[in-house]
């Protein structure tokens, strides 16, 4: 806190020639109370408006975090987002090549079995021939 001190200079009506000592002013106690209450209470406000603005930035600096923060966190869902999407393309191609490998291997199974069956009747034949002749 700091205390300052201001003067008065004096207003009678004395000659102009006449130098009158401007550092001291003489006050009732009641108004010299009062004068010193504004003071404090000035230098109050003044300290207070500091406080206050010192807040006001710091109020600024986190709305500024809050948002780059935002940011960053729509950032991540639409990231997040993006890799759902290729995760359901992913699962429907694997679909689709689980259906195409179970159409090969019925496929595959339908062959095995013609085979054996013609191996079958192939054997049958050239037995049947080789006992009649």
């Amino acid at each position: 806190m700091n205390l300052n001190c201001f003067s008065q200079t004096n207003t009678n009506n004395q000659s102009q020639t006449q130098v009158s000592d401007t550092t001291k002013v003489k006050l009732k106690p009641f108004t010299a109370r009062l004068v010193i209450k504004d003071i404090v209470r000035g230098e109050g406000c003044a300290d207070e408006l500091k406080l206050t603005q010192e807040k006001v930035i710091k109020l600024t600096e986190r709305e500024f975090q809050k948002d780059t923060i935002i940011s960053l966190l729509e950032s991540k869902d639409k990231n997040n987002q993006y890799i759902i999407g290729q995760q359901g393309l992913q699962i429907d191609e694997f679909r689709n090549m689980t259906n195409d490998l179970k159409k090969e291997i019925k496929q595959s199974k339908t062959n095995t079995f013609l085979y054996k069956v013609g191996t079958f009747l192939g054997v049958l034949a050239t037995s049947y021939l080789l006992i009649v002749r």
